[in-house]
């Protein structure tokens, strides 16, 4: 997982419009496929030697392409943005009777959804299973 505290070019995010869609199109931006939480604060003690780089990430959706953002600012570092962001989920998974790794061997799950078996076939375990 990628959490902690957000930097932008090494200095420190201010939370001022910073939103759920500001979460996510950063947590895209830097390749996980969302995040979990977000807060702001003074946590580390590091925050006071850096600069307040990043203020006003403001987006209208989860896409970077939709935020402006500007580099001045009107903060202290106890806006400062810490995000937790989380990993791509594996397109296609195979569990156990306990919903664990099946190895191979088990319920096939698409993005941890079951899997409906019309039409399926073995060219499709072939493709899916390489």
């Amino acid at each position: 997982q990628g959490r902690g505290l957000l930097l932008y070019n090494g200095q420190t995010v201010c939370d001022d419009g910073f939103s759920d869609n500001s979460a996510i199109a950063i947590c895209g931006l830097m390749g996980y496929d969302g995040f979990d939480s977000w807060r702001n604060g003074q946590l580390f003690d590091i925050q006071a030697s850096l600069e307040i780089g990043l203020d006003d990430v403001i987006c209208s959706s989860g896409s970077w392409d939709s935020c402006t953002s500007t580099t001045s600012h009107n903060c202290a570092h106890s806006e400062d943005v810490h995000l937790n962001c989380v990993p791509e989920v594996d397109m296609f998974t195979i569990v156990n009777e306990a919903g664990e790794d099946g190895q191979g061997r088990g319920l096939l799950l698409y993005r941890g959804q079951t899997v409906c078996d019309d039409g399926f076939s073995d060219n499709t375990a072939i493709a899916i299973c390489g």
